[in-house]
């Protein structure tokens, strides 16, 4: 029997990763390619407990191998961060418990975490609000490419 291993820790890939809260969910913005992700609440409430420092060790004993929230479903969420480029593994040693309100969420949950990635604005949010925007209409109304 093989003992499939796990990386313990996971953190933002890179300071062009930023993050936001609203109203219990996380919109994810990767600045180097405009690039956004929205998460439901489960998938948000483990983006604030791996980036806070809890480890995916504390992760999988609180959430077993039942339900539509445990490790497996944990795990392919966080592996499919690490393809988005928004995490990466790390062997820093976990520094955060998991807190109440995480639990309890990751326990009640009825679906396994969920994130959608957006690259509608990408162009937009690339775009140099100072130079490369229309002076009469302003932004964010982008310059005509000349041909």
């Amino acid at each position: 029997m093989s003992v499939v291993s796990y990386p313990t820790q996971y953190v933002i890939a890179s300071a062009d990763i930023v993050s936001e809260e609203f109203d219990g969910e996380f919109v994810v913005l990767d600045l180097s390619c405009g690039k956004y992700f929205s998460m439901d609440e489960t998938a948000s409430a483990i983006w604030r407990a791996v980036v806070s420092g809890v480890s995916t060790q504390s992760l999988a004993e609180a959430t077993g191998t039942n339900g539509p929230t445990n490790f497996a479903s944990i795990h392919e969420f966080l592996q499919k961060l690490v393809g988005y480029g928004c995490l990466v593994p790390s062997d820093a040693p976990s520094s955060a418990p998991i807190d109440e309100a995480t639990l309890q969420k990751l326990l009640t949950s009825d679906k396994p975490p969920s994130v959608e990635m957006f690259d509608d604005l990408a162009e937009l949010i690339m775009a140099d609000p100072i130079h490369d925007v229309e002076e009469a209409a302003g932004w964010p109304v982008r310059k005509s490419e000349v041909a």
